[in-house]
């Protein structure tokens, strides 16, 4: 972890030196991946970071200090899910969508969750203490993991260079979970709970939510589907 740490470090002092440039690889690995899969289901855990405050940065720094902070920002969660084998699906302002395609691989959700975590790392001990020696704002994000089948989707005929892209229920909820979320923590839904081991599943504990405005149940049946948080 320390060595991911001093990499993050190095990475975060020359993106504002402005000598750093993100290679963008993990999206190409992504868009080589739903090119593959065009057209198809596919069961994925997905995970969304979201930068806390963005919208009050926005209007509190220059553009050029801004424009700064969502590059650091959006290159390094990138760099923490490529690290866990996943795939960087986009950026979506200030968010960076991810996804993970199941595998054999013994205990995964696990490791999707120490993903999460260690997303909550780099920020804190890596960008932060970079932003704080530049007088820099700190910041603040809100994971989010939810599993389930996915569809990809291709905007065109052309089936090399048309937009592709997933959507789903898994993914929306991955988005509507960031508003039951608070800065530092982690929130996944009842599918990764469930897949969960017993040691990981004590680290979480039942998020109360607002039944008349979360609608969202479980699979064919109408009970509620439930959240949990790290504690």
């Amino acid at each position: 972890m320390n060595l991911t740490i001093l990499k993050s470090k190095k990475r975060v002092k020359k993106s504002i030196e402005g000598d750093f440039e993100y290679h963008h690889l993990a999206l190409s690995r992504s868009n080589e991946f739903l090119r593959k899969h065009d057209s198809e289901r596919v069961p994925l855990f997905v995970p969304y970071a979201n930068l806390v405050e963005s919208t009050k940065m926005s209007g509190d720094l220059s553009p050029n200090i801004l424009n700064v902070i969502i590059r650091i920002f959006s290159q390094e969660m990138s760099y923490v899910i490529e690290d866990f084998s996943g795939y960087v699906l986009k950026f979506v302002g200030d968010a960076v969508l991810a996804y993970f395609p199941v595998t054999k691989k013994s205990k995964q959700t696990d490791f999707i969750i120490k993903c999460a975590k260690t997303m909550h790392q780099i920020v804190d001990k890596a960008i932060n203490p970079i932003l704080k020696e530049e007088e820099f704002p700190q910041l603040k994000i809100k994971v989010t993991i939810d599993f389930g089948d996915c569809s990809v989707v291709r905007y065109g005929a052309d089936k090399y260079r048309s937009h592709i892209d997933l959507i789903g229920l898994t993914l929306n909820l991955a988005s509507k979970m960031q508003s039951y979320s608070k800065p530092g923590e982690t929130v996944i839904g009842e599918s990764v709970f469930d897949k969960s081991s017993l040691k990981t599943k004590k680290l979480f504990k039942k998020k109360q939510v607002d039944e008349e405005k979360w609608i969202y149940c479980q699979l064919n049946t109408e009970k509620p589907y439930l959240i949990y948080y790290n504690i």
